[in-house]
């Protein structure tokens, strides 16, 4: 959006050259030294080892794991408030392929998504840098009990990609970056399809990354033929706004499906909803607090009661919860996390408590969209949760 303003408005600039101080607007349009959109293209190479916990794959995965990724990304300059919290950030979209072990069983997988990178203390030629990446990853070979019967970690073509990197990034040139990092690598589905067990790869990363300013070739074919536009952002390091204190109540609905487990010998996908309400206080510019209440619905129970106790009642499928929560805040995003507790069930299937992962984009000034994961006693997935709901501020302090 902010580009297509740019141009917009550099080619009104063009065609005013009848008047008498469109010079002059010119000279003073560029000297800004954020004028246009400074972006990158990264190349960068994972290697690394599998976290594997299963028995059937461990041969597939001896070698470990090779891959490449290509990446545009948008550096800020800390113009927007949000953005000098988190010391200027870079954001974009990547391409990933790679090898991570034996095709015949794995597959070739590549995927798509987009990802984030805040530096943890910015310097002039050298900082380190905190990055997540999430999208799905995609060309996976699934478990099939003829064809691929080994495959205990992967039971769909299609799963989630999701990347944590710590690493630094260095400037060589006024052009090029060298970075480099640690990072961690999964792949699941969430439960919607059998087996789950997922795969975890941890390694390390290098790369070269080259920046431009994608207003250049426009000024110099349509204004001035001698603009050369910074490659960098000059960083705006004005002290960040405070932002008010408040309150905010929301309620949320998601819908999701699962499998049991390849050793039930069941096929069939099973519905899942979460109900939640909750009420979140926000406490700075980084972040929120919130204490919310969670109604979960899981349709395999009926199933899984009808096997180990000859009945299924429809309240057999419902459980109620409880959870503590945090959100860190990126500009309409959010970032939660949440653990919870469970109220009331028939037993202790699902375990004691419970994690939420999600992303959650807020809409205008009372919606949202969120997609998150929940969990089983922490590490185990329940299943994926597709939503959305709505929201009010209160309480302005």
């Amino acid at each position: 959006m902010k580009y297509i303003t740019v141009i917009c408005y550099l080619l009104l600039l063009a065609l005013s050259v009848q008047g008498q101080d469109s010079t002059d607007l010119w000279q003073r349009a560029k000297m800004d030294p954020n004028l246009g959109s400074h972006k990158y293209l990264e190349l960068k190479l994972h290697a690394g080892e599998h976290l594997y916990t299963g028995g059937e794959l461990t041969s597939a995965l001896d070698h470990g794991y090779k891959a490449v990724e290509v990446r545009l990304g948008w550096q800020s300059s800390g113009r927007e408030n949000w953005q000098r919290v988190f010391n200027c950030p870079s954001y974009g979209v990547g391409f990933y392929t790679g090898n991570i072990g034996n095709p015949a069983e794995l597959g070739y997988p590549s995927g798509v998504y987009g990802f984030i990178y805040a530096p943890v203390h910015r310097r002039k030629k050298h900082y380190f840098v905190v990055g997540l990446s999430l999208g799905i990853t995609y060309d996976l070979a699934p478990y099939d009990s003829l064809k691929n019967p080994n495959n205990d970690a992967i039971g769909s073509k299609v799963d989630v990609y999701f990347n944590a990197d710590v690493g630094g990034v260095w400037e060589i040139t006024k052009t090029l970056d060298l970075v480099y990092g640690v990072d961690l690598t999964h792949f699941s589905n969430g439960r919607m399809s059998m087996p789950n067990l997922g795969l975890n790869m941890l390694g390390g990363n290098v790369g070269i990354r080259y920046h431009y300013n994608s207003i250049t070739r426009i000024v110099r074919t349509q204004i001035d033929s001698n603009y050369i536009a910074s490659r960098r952002p000059t960083y705006v390091f004005k002290p960040i706004i405070p932002v008010r204190h408040y309150h905010q109540l929301s309620a949320y609905l998601a819908i999701g499906s699962v499998q049991l487990s390849i050793d039930d010998s069941v096929k069939a996908s099973y519905g899942t909803a979460s109900l939640v309400l909750e009420d979140a206080y926000r406490y700075s510019n980084f972040g929120s607090v919130a204490l919310g209440v969670d109604g979960f619905y899981d349709g395999s129970l009926g199933w899984v009661y009808r096997k180990e106790y000859g009945t299924d009642r429809a309240t057999d499928r419902m459980l109620l919860g409880m959870h503590i929560g945090h959100s860190v805040h990126l500009s309409d995003f959010e970032i939660i996390t949440q653990g919870g507790t469970y109220l009331w069930r028939r037993d202790n299937y699902k375990g004691d408590w419970f994690l939420r992962v999600a992303i959650r984009y807020n809409i205008q000034k009372y919606g949202f969209v969120q997609i998150g994961l929940k969990t089983i006693n922490g590490g185990d997935a329940d299943w994926i949760e597709w939503g959305g709901g709505g929201r009010y501020r209160f309480g302005f302090k």
